[in-house]
Formats: C-alpha cells, sequence, structure tokens
C-alpha cells in the first residue's frame, strides 16, 4: 500500500510517496497538469503504478489545499515580479539620472 509522508526536512514538507523524495505535486503536475502517460512517469521515476495512483489519490483526497497553495505561490511569484519590475525602473531612473550628470 502507497504511503504519502511528510518531513519538514525532506522537500520543505511536502506530501510525498514514502521512501522517495518524488512529491506528490511533482506527479500531479506531469500527469493531471501535463497529461503525459502515468506508466512513462512511473518508470522514468521509479515508481510503482501503485504508488503513483496513491500519490494521485492523496491529491484529489486533498484537493483544496493543494489549489490553495499553487494560488499562494502564484500570488507570492506576482508579487515578486512586481517588486522587480519596479526595483529595475528605479536602477533605470537613476542610472538615466547619473548619465545627464555626467554630460
Amino acid at each position: 500500500m502507497t504511503s504519502i509522508v511528510r518531513d519538514e526536512t525532506i522537500r520543505s514538507g511536502e506530501p510525498r510517496v514514502e521512501g522517495t523524495r518524488i512529491a506528490v505535486r511533482d506527479i500531479k503536475r506531469r500527469v493531471i497538469d501535463a497529461e503525459e502517460d502515468p506508466h512513462v512517469v512511473a518508470g522514468e521515476y521509479g515508481i510503482s503504478m501503485a504508488d503513483l495512483f496513491g500519490a494521485l489519490a492523496h491529491y484529489y483526497e486533498h484537493r483544496d489545499a493543494f489549489e490553495d497553495d499553487e494560488r499562494e505561490a502564484e500570488r507570492m511569484r506576482r508579487d515578486g515580479e512586481r517588486r522587480t519590475r519596479k526595483l529595475v525602473d528605479e536602477l533605470r531612473g537613476e542610472n538615466a539620472g547619473s548619465t545627464e550628470d555626467a554630460a
């Protein structure tokens, strides 16, 4: 039987297939999101089909939590991009001013 475990010292506590570093999210992204063949994914990860489908079952049992995590990660990514864009714009403004001062 497939066991899905969490350990804060492995993969930052992501739910994963016991005895591996393969996270449930890794399997979900490949099989569900990318529509890859489950047999190929299991073979590449070196896990059984039972482990793969156990991970997918875990995903579906906790789908709301996974989706909340993905939304939060996307929000954080957008915020980081916005802050980076602002910083780059500020730096470009400073550089433009120093170029004008040099002339």
